[in-house]
């Protein structure tokens, strides 16, 4: 049975996330959605799969208004009972208002988040992968619309990659639907680093 929690809760450490268990979750579920229990928005579906992540990695949701940036929940199957899902959940630009925040506006629910260039992430890939895990979560900004987030996904392996000789993350996503994406090989696919902003979030402070 999933739990809620209607009231507040207090942001900082979150300690209790088990990051086995959202790696499990998404390496589990990232080809073949799980249908028994969530929705599934078979062409915008990225939000609302690391919202699963999370919440199978131990995080509460939290709530009752779908539209209000502290909500974080998911209560149906339905795609079309979009009141029942928060937006937070859902939608990569309200995920990030939860998580962190959008020019100071937000809930700052995980215990670390930044945002810096795809240059900047590339130029300092060893620090990110030294301080990444299992059950972080990365999106990518719009450039061409005021930097705001339109992907999302999250860390579910770590390691040597023999294809670039290079330690590396490895992503797991929806839409499209895929594990083991190289974190340092799709940075390095974009042509305007400089300008694209990445959201790191460390979810939990270990």
């Amino acid at each position: 049975m999933r739990e809620y929690n209607n009231g507040s809760f207090v942001t900082g450490m979150n300690y209790d996330y088990d990051r086995m268990r959202a790696k499990e979750y998404a390496e589990k579920y990232a080809l073949f959605p799980n249908i028994k229990e969530y929705p599934y928005f078979e062409q915008d579906d990225c939000a609302n799969f690391i919202s699963q992540v999370l919440r199978a990695g131990g995080m509460k949701e939290t709530g009752i208004r779908w539209d209000k940036v502290e909500s974080w929940f998911c209560r149906t199957k339905d795609t079309n009972s979009l009141t029942n899902i928060a937006i937070s959940w859902r939608a990569a630009r309200y995920f990030r208002r939860h998580w962190a925040n959008e020019g100071g506006i937000g809930h700052n629910r995980a215990a670390v988040s930044i945002a810096i260039t795809v240059q900047e992430a590339v130029n300092n890939f060893d620090r990110l992968y030294t301080i990444l895990k299992e059950g972080d979560v990365i999106q990518y900004g719009n450039p061409d619309n005021n930097n705001y987030p339109y992907h999302t996904q999250v860390i579910h392996d770590k390691g040597f990659n023999y294809k670039i000789s290079k330690y590396d993350l490895y992503m797991a996503q929806h839409t499209e639907n895929r594990l083991y994406v190289s974190l340092f090989t799709y940075l390095n696919k974009f042509f305007d680093k400089t300008v694209r902003q990445v959201y790191i979030y460390r979810i939990k402070d270990d």
